[in-house]
């Protein structure tokens, strides 16, 4: 009987985007090629138990803080990684920045020993480029161009934007056609089952049926939506303001004690398991750039973008901005109230973001899933050995 090749798929926090899209090309992964492989899902610093990856997964997620905090931050660190190259930089933050963090890295990695490694950060791809037997690596890469960090070597990248694979083809000594792929947008399959009219999922909220606001700022929290928020409610617009805060618990009960009136229904959030079917319901989007972007486009939302923490950010606005053109960029929270009172009449420029050209099929994680499992088949005949023909 022929031993299944072992398939990790680890997940990292640093922003929740990465967690998303590992999720979402793992499910369709083991769903739909689950019986020619071994699924590891690994929780990677954390299943790897020592303080020093624990510190290290955190200063990844102080990171994308401080780079919402200050922007001049996010910008110089991008600057920073351009200056120095990917090589000297990978090593720096991998091997320097936490003392130990590489070394119990490697050791947790070398000890599942897989045979393929699917990332969608670039750290798990560092070490599974480091391993003493390399594994087959493939990397997602959720950001709407790959920079620095994730053009570190790797068997298989995959860009998730025409922009980003077109940028990518330049760099001729790294890239090629056989390493370097389109791929869709890894949305959560949740997406897909989200089911109804915008009035029928309000009703399943147990929210109010009328022009919803949907406002949000990433997985922590920071940026314009308690200054927004308090701005609506000031001007109690005929209106529904829906806001996430995510793991926010201080903003989430100041919202909670902001002074309602009698036209504008609030409902604030903390971290929502259902905030899916909340963006569905909704009419427009406010929320900082990131992966999240990919939800209000993939449910036909309008969307303002209300920050961009760094040029990866950047990027991924410019996507849904000049590309998909299903968003727009509103940094100032009176903006945004104006831009929500013209849209209530019917404004031009929202009419033509709620009319924007997005297909479905541009996508989930089964066409990635596809993708992965040919390049496999191709290194490893999986479907050979699974018809019993890898002996004869």
């Amino acid at each position: 009987m022929n031993k299944k090749i072992k398939v990790m798929f680890p997940f990292v926090e640093a922003g929740f985007g990465h967690i998303m899209t590992e999720r979402a090309i793992c499910d369709a992964f083991e769903k739909k090629y689950g019986n020619y492989c071994e699924i590891v899902r690994s929780d990677f610093y954390k299943e790897a138990e020592t303080p020093a990856c624990r510190k290290f997964e955190d200063r990844l997620c102080r990171e994308v803080k401080e780079y919402n905090k200050f922007n001049a931050y996010g910008y110089l660190s991008m600057w920073a990684l351009m200056f120095f190259g990917t090589k000297i930089s990978s090593d720096f933050i991998m091997k320097s920045l936490v003392k130990h963090s590489y070394r119990d890295s490697m050791a947790y990695i070398e000890k599942v020993a897989p045979d393929v490694v699917i990332s969608t950060h670039w750290a798990t791809n560092y070490y599974a480029e480091h391993m003493k037997n390399k594994p087959y690596t493939v990397m997602y890469v959720p950001d709407a161009h790959i920079n620095e960090l994730f053009q570190y070597n790797c068997d298989l990248t995959l860009a998730c934007t025409e922009e980003g694979l077109e940028r990518a083809k330049k760099k001729k000594r790294r890239y090629n056609e056989s390493n370097l792929k389109l791929a869709p947008l890894a949305i959560r399959k949740e997406a897909f089952s989200v089911e109804g009219t915008k009035s029928e999922i309000r009703r399943r909220l147990g929210h109010a049926d009328k022009f919803t606001v949907y406002i949000t700022e990433g997985g922590y929290g920071i940026g314009l939506a308690e200054k927004l928020s308090e701005m609506l409610l000031e001007k109690d617009l005929p209106i529904s303001v829906i806001v996430v805060c995510g793991k926010n618990p201080e903003l989430y009960e100041r919202l909670k004690k902001l002074k309602v009136g009698k036209n504008t229904s609030f409902y604030p959030y903390g971290f929502s398991e259902n905030v899916l079917e909340m963006i569905a319901s909704s009419d427009v989007y406010f929320g900082k750039s990131g992966n999240g972007l990919m939800e209000p486009a993939f449910f036909g939302v309008p969307t303002v973008v209300t920050h961009s923490a760094n040029t990866i950010e950047r990027r991924l606005a410019d996507h849904y901005v000049t590309y998909v053109k299903s968003a727009v960029r509103i940094f100032d929270a009176e903006k945004c109230v104006e831009f929500i009172e013209r849209a209530l009449k019917g404004d031009e420029e929202y009419e033509r973001l709620k009319n924007a050209k997005i297909s479905r099929s541009d996508f989930g994680g089964d066409g990635i899933a596809d993708i992965i499992f040919a390049e496999l088949d191709k290194k490893f005949g999986l479907t050979e050995k699974a018809d019993g023909k890898s002996d004869a």
